[in-house]
């Protein structure tokens, strides 16, 4: 292999390097296609040793941008919030007593990490808890409804997902031609050996990242405005590296819906048939889930219940399998496994209580 083929090939390699998003094992991921629209990512490589799972992004123009919510597994209520503490047990603070800090991507209740994400999320939940703190007893309910509210917003996701496209399309231009100019005019103008083409080459590829890292800059100041940290190092690193910003637009669409529940963002973006299967299994996971704060779990569950609504559905027809496996007489509320023998809880989730089908499927008979 030549010299030439080597360089582009170690190149090549960075590039998808920079394709991998990485984010918390619950996380829920998205790819952001035209016009607003969307899917949800299948499950990533979830690497356990590190806490984190790893999502491959479209490599190829037009360079969809993955958009990503992790929900908060802590629970609030008027007088405390609750957690898993270090051994999984559970942990309740009342709000007299808290002390909330944060240190980069971990939020910490007492000492103890109660969420960890990007910075974007990590300020907003360390400011909504501070805020918490500090309201009377009378106004915590209140503060924590409103916020409930406008993170299983849709229509708020969905504005605020139109915003950043519009707002993002001459950096999406500029970073789509930086792919081609890094992996199609730099080699060919490489391969002929002329050195003022060369450079030219060279300097139009420079020229477009520093433009890329200024409009970067200013979107990701208007979008994120609290992420100064993760705004000045990502723009550091797209003005020195074409490779990196060919993925700008990543670093902004990765927390630009961080603080919205996932089932807002499926109903800002994805297809019918996509919603239903994503809010059923969250909404499953809300009313079958292990919840030590009751209170919470009926205010989120209803809070998902108005989006499911609102996209034409019923939450209750969410809870039922829509294909009754043949042979099958049991199914777990959770998880939608099935079984074709009586059995106490769940084989795949662990749930304890399994329900019965109204009709019993015969097994399909071999000829």
């Amino acid at each position: 292999m030549t010299e030439l083929g080597t360089l582009f090939l170690v190149v090549f390699a960075v590039y998808v390097v920079q394709c991998i998003c990485w984010v918390s094992p619950d996380s829920a991921v998205f790819a952001l296609k035209f016009r607003g629209r969307g899917k949800r990512k299948g499950q990533g490589f979830v690497w356990s040793a590190f806490d984190t799972a790893a999502f491959f992004a479209n490599p190829l123009p037009p360079l969809s941008p993955p958009l990503v919510t992790h929900w908060p597994a802590f629970q609030l209520n008027p007088d405390s919030i609750l957690f898993a503490g270090p051994k999984g047990e559970t942990v309740s603070i009342p709000w007299e007593k808290l002390i909330v800090t944060h240190s980069g991507s971990k939020l910490l209740c007492n000492g103890t990490r109660v969420f960890k994400g990007e910075e974007t999320q990590v300020q907003g939940y360390f400011d909504l808890l501070q805020q918490i703190r500090q309201a009377k007893r009378s106004q915590r309910e209140q503060i924590i409804q409103k916020w409930l509210r406008k993170s299983v917003n849709k229509e708020s996701a969905a504005r605020h997902i139109k915003i950043f496209q519009r707002r993002s399309l001459g950096l999406k231009i500029a970073s789509n031609l930086q792919f081609f100019l890094l992996f199609l005019l730099l080699p060919l103008a490489i391969g002929t050996f002329v050195p003022r083409i060369l450079w030219m080459a060279i300097f139009v590829v420079v020229a477009t990242s520093i433009v890329i890292a200024v409009d970067f800059w200013s979107l990701h100041r208007e979008l994120l405005t609290k992420a100064k940290d993760a705004r000045f190092k990502a723009t550091l690193t797209i003005a020195l590296s074409p490779v990196a910003a060919i993925r700008a637009r990543d670093s902004i669409c990765h927390d630009l819906v961080a603080t919205y529940h996932p089932v807002a963002v499926a109903g800002a973006i994805c297809s019918d048939a996509e919603f239903e299967a994503l809010a059923g299994e969250h909404l499953r996971r809300s009313r079958f889930g292990a919840f030590s704060n009751q209170w919470y779990q009926k205010k989120l569950q209803d809070s998902m219940e108005r989006v499911i609504r609102q996209r034409g559905l019923e939450p209750e027809q969410l809870l039922v399998p829509a294909v009754q496996s043949s042979g099958c007489i049991l199914y777990c509320p959770r998880c939608f496994a099935q079984y074709v023998t009586e059995r106490a809880d769940c084989a795949d989730c662990g749930y304890e209580t399994l329900a019965a089908f109204k009709t019993i499927s015969a097994p399909v008979s071999s000829k």
